[in-house]
């Protein structure tokens, strides 16, 4: 466990990466929760290797219908009280530290941001936002703050294509210049992608339906989709029905047919 690294990232990246800070107890506490699952489930930086934690996470899913039943945690870690409860504070202290490690791998920026806020401040219009709310907006549209943090969390810190966790990006599914504001900072209008997809999905190229079926833009050479890897069988899995409408009007407006 990187600890050091852990409780920089809860101190200094938390509050952008989330809007709102962590309570320093809080960030105390959910370090030391980490390292007493380390004691007994191993190191939690070979989890993140192996999965991305998804097994471990799974192991400290303890509910009260588990309890009821007679069911025992799946984990090893002595809990002192219900033991609901103390699972869950441990699979909260786990999901943070999938934050911070993805966080670490680097995220890739939406490709497509002209240079300069300024400039993107010019497209936020509505005078009636504060300067704040604007520097949010703009940072949605480059990728980074809230918004990339809440479609990550969305979509389980994986690109909903190809299931990897490293240099995802976050992207608009309607494009940002296209959405109201409220729409540039919803999470439901957004995607996580590997650099490919994201790529040829914000170009046009390819397109999925409300199913997660995927479409190949006949602009796209049947030989480049091939070198890529990007085939016709795959598909997203995890839509929600509030993606179906922005993915439609991808469909309808951005995809090249």
């Amino acid at each position: 466990m990187k600890t050091l690294e852990f409780r920089k990232w809860l101190e200094d990246d938390y509050l952008q990466r989330n809007g709102k800070p962590l309570a320093p107890g809080t960030q105390v506490s959910r370090s030391a929760n980490c390292s007493t699952i380390e004691q007994y489930e191993g190191d939690l930086d070979a989890h993140f290797d192996r999965d991305g934690l998804a097994a471990l996470l799974r192991k400290l899913s303890y509910s009260n219908e588990d309890k009821q039943r007679g069911l025992k945690p799946a984990h090893r870690i002595p809990i002192n009280g219900d033991a609901v409860n103390g699972s869950t504070t441990y699979r909260s202290a786990i999901q943070l530290y999938r934050k911070y490690r993805v966080s670490s791998l680097g995220v890739v920026m939406n490709h497509n941001s002209p240079s300069g806020d300024d400039s993107l401040l010019a497209e936020v219009i509505n005078d009636s936002l504060t300067r704040t709310e604007r520097e949010a907006l703009v940072r949605s549209r480059v990728g980074q703050g809230r918004f990339r943090s809440l479609v990550l969390e969305v979509w389980d810190y994986r690109c909903a294509v190809t299931g990897s966790g490293i240099l995802l990006a976050a992207s608009h599914i309607k494009p940002w210049r296209a959405s109201t504001n409220t729409e540039r900072l919803d999470a439901w209008n957004g995607l996580a992608l590997s650099p490919t997809f994201d790529r040829a999905f914000d170009a046009g190229l390819i397109t999925f339906s409300e199913d997660g079926k995927m479409s190949l833009s006949p602009r796209l050479p049947t030989i480049e989709a091939m070198r890529l890897g990007i085939k016709a069988t795959l598909h997203l899995t995890g839509l929600h029905r509030k993606h179906a409408t922005y993915l439609n009007f991808h469909r309808e407006t951005v995809f090249r047919r």
